[in-house]
C-alpha cells in the first residue's frame, strides 16, 4: 500500500529500483506514484508518460505502445480494464503467485482495473483435475487465497468464473465465439493450441475450441489490455487479427505480455507443473526451497548447448540463468526489495548479475541468498493457510 504521507521513500518501497529494464523507469516511479490517486480507485497519479512507463515495466512486449498511450489518455478519469485468465489446474508456482501479484499491483497503480477469468471450463477442456468441476472450483478458490496472502491488492481486482458468466450471458458469448471461429482457419487455431501447453498433434475436439473461446473472452470481458504471459501471445494476436478481419474499429485489445520465468533445470524455457523440481511452488517448505535452488542450473558464462526458445523468451538473454531470473523477476518484484548474499546487500538485479558474472559473488552465496529471499516471500502464504480458517477449508 502507499504510505500515508506519500513520501518519496514510501513510494520507492512500493516499486523498488531495478523493477524495470527501461532507462526512464526510475524517474517514472518517483513521479507516477507521487500522490495516492492511483491506489484509491480514482484517477491515476502521475503524467501520461509516467503511467505508460509503469505499465511497460510489466511486459516483455507491448502491442502497441502507441495504442497503450492513447488508451490511457482516453480513460484518464475513468480507468481501463486489463485481463488475465487462469486454469485452476493444481499447484501455483512462484511466477503465477508472487510475480503476478506484483504485476497486478503495478497495473492498478497506473489506473487500471484487473479482471481475472477463472477458466474452470477451460480446465475441463484441457483434462485438468480429472475433469471434475467441483475439484476445479476448489483449486480456483485456493489460487485466489494464495494471491491474497502474497500481497496482491484487491481493491480493483475482479474474479469472474467462466462457467457462471458464460451460462448467465450465453446470448452474448456464443454468437461472438462463432464469429471468431468463422473468421479463423483451422491451421491458425491449431497453432494457437500451444497456449494449453500442448503440441498440434493429438488434440481433442474440445481442445480445438479452446483458442476460439479464449479469443472470445477478450471481447466478452471488454478487456482493453490482455496482460498474460508470452506463452499466450499467439491467441492474443489472434484477437487483434480478428478485429482487423471483422472491421472492428473499437475494442482491439492491446497486448502486454509478461516475461516467462525459466525452469530451474538447464534448457527449461518455462516452469512446468508436471515437474515439481522445475519451479518453486507457493506452498513449498523451507527445505524444499533450499533443495531446489541449490540444485538449480546456474551458469556464469553462456552455454551454446542451451538454445533459446524464441516463443517463450522475446528478450535476448545469453546466460539463461534461472537463479538470476528469479532475482530479477521474483525478489525485486517485491516492494522495497534488496538482496543479501555473500556478505553484501544489493539494490538491483543488475548489480547482482554483475557481481556474479565478475566473480565477486560465488554460486553458493548467490543460491543461499536466493533461497533465503524466496523463503521469506513464501512465509506469509504458509502462515495464511495455517491461521485463516476460510483459506484452510
Amino acid at each position: 500500500r502507499l504510505c500515508k504521507n506519500c513520501s518519496a521513500y514510501g513510494l520507492r518501497k512500493m516499486f523498488p529500483a531495478g523493477w524495470a529494464q527501461t532507462s526512464h523507469a526510475d524517474a517514472a516511479i518517483d513521479a507516477a506514484l507521487r500522490s495516492a490517486g492511483g491506489g484509491t480507485g480514482g484517477p491515476a497519479a502521475g503524467s501520461l508518460d509516467e503511467r505508460v512507463a509503469l505499465l511497460l515495466s510489466v511486459g516483455e512486449e507491448c502491442q502497441t505502445e502507441r495504442e497503450l498511450r492513447q488508451l490511457l489518455l482516453k480513460h484518464e478519469q475513468t480507468g481501463f480494464r486489463l485481463y488475465d485468465g487462469f486454469e485452476p489446474s493444481g499447484r501455483m508456482h512462484i511466477a503465477q503467485g508472487v510475480f503476478k501479484a506484483m504485476n497486478v499491483n503495478r497495473c492498478l497503480a497506473a489506473g487500471g482495473t484487473f479482471v481475472f477469468w477463472v477458466a474452470d471450463w477451460f480446465a475441463l477442456m484441457n483434462d485438468k483435475m480429472g475433469g471434475d468441476l467441483a475439484k476445479i472450483r476448489d483449486v480456483g478458490n485456493y489460487l485466489v487465497e494464495v494471491w491474497r496472502a502474497a500481497g496482491m491488492r484487491m481493491d480493483r481486482v475482479e474474479f469472474r468464473w467462466a462457467s457462471d458468466e458464460i451460462c448467465r450471458r450465453g446470448d452474448e458469448y456464443w454468437p461472438q465465439m462463432l464469429d471468431v471461429a468463422r473468421r479463423s482457419t483451422v491451421a491458425r487455431v491449431r497453432k494457437c493450441c500451444t497456449i494449453m501447453g500442448r503440441g498440434e498433434a493429438g488434440l481433442s475436439a474440445a481442445q480445438m475450441l479452446y483458442p476460439l473461446m479464449q479469443c472470445t473472452d477478450v471481447f466478452f470481458l471488454r478487456a482493453d489490455v490482455c496482460q498474460l504471459g508470452v506463452d499466450q501471445r499467439k491467441v492474443n494476436m489472434l484477437a487483434r487479427d480478428y478485429c482487423d478481419a471483422a472491421g472492428r474499429k473499437k475494442g482491439k485489445p492491446i497486448i502486454l505480455s509478461h516475461h516467462m520465468l525459466y525452469g530451474l533445470k538447464a534448457g527449461q524455457a518455462k516452469m512446468s507443473k508436471s515437474d515439481p523440481d522445475s519451479a518453486i511452488f507457493m506452498e513449498d517448505s523451507t527445505a524444499d526451497v533450499r533443495r531446489k535452488i541449490r540444485g538449480a542450473y546456474c551458469p556464469r558464462t553462456a552455454d551454446a548447448a542451451v538454445a533459446r526458445d524464441a516463443e517463450m523468451q522475446l528478450a535476448a538473454d545469453d546466460l539463461k540463468n534461472p537463479c538470476l531470473d528469479y532475482v530479477r523477476h521474483v525478489v525485486f518484484a517485491a516492494p522495497g526489495a534488496t538482496f543479501a548474499a555473500g556478505g553484501a546487500t544489493f539494490a538491483s538485479a543488475d548489480a547482482v548479475r554483475d557481481a556474479f558474472i565478475g566473480g565477486a559473488l560465488s554460486e553458493a552465496d548467490l543460491k543461499d541468498g536466493l533461497a533465503d529471499a524466496v523463503d521469506a516471500l513464501l512465509a506469509p502464504v504458509r502462515a495464511h493457510f495455517e491461521r485463516d480458517a476460510r483459506a484452510a477449508a
